[in-house]
């Protein structure tokens, strides 16, 4: 079940998490084992092409290192590649794509297009339509 969670619709912000507390206490009265995932939303209009290009690069870097490659994996080295990390308690956890600067999205996306490349990978770049997103991103952020 997902229940999103939009900070720019203030007013639906109650409803999910009536929603939310409904379904935590549904699923701890019936005593059973089970896991909540919390995630950002990755269909975020400026982080479209950057998860596409992602998808795109994910099964061949499976094929090339012999296991499971999934687009956040290539996200999470990516990132690594170009140090947008942080040190929390002694591991290195990457960084969420909204904190990202300007400068520090241009390095990952540079990151993808060079294992787009070493890959062989045709029609990978970014649309017309995903690089507006993103200079709109980046011009309206605060």
């Amino acid at each position: 079940m997902k229940i999103p969670f939009t900070f720019s619709d203030r007013d639906s912000l109650g409803g999910s998490q009536a929603k939310v507390s409904e379904i935590l206490r549904i699923h701890l009265k019936a005593g059973k084992d089970f896991f909540v995932l919390f995630c950002n939303d990755k269909a975020s209009s400026h982080q479209r092409g950057f998860y596409r290009i992602c998808g795109i690069i994910a099964p061949y870097m499976a094929e090339s290192e012999g296991t499971f490659f999934g687009k956040d994996m290539v996200k999470q080295y990516v990132a690594q590649e170009t140090n947008f990390c942080a040190m929390v308690k002694g591991r290195v956890l990457t960084k969420g794509l909204i904190f990202a600067s300007r400068d520090e999205m241009a390095a990952m996306i540079t990151r993808l297009y060079e294992l787009a490349e070493f890959y062989n990978i045709k029609d990978y770049k970014l649309t017309s339509a995903e690089k507006r997103s993103l200079v709109d991103f980046f011009n309206n952020k605060k």
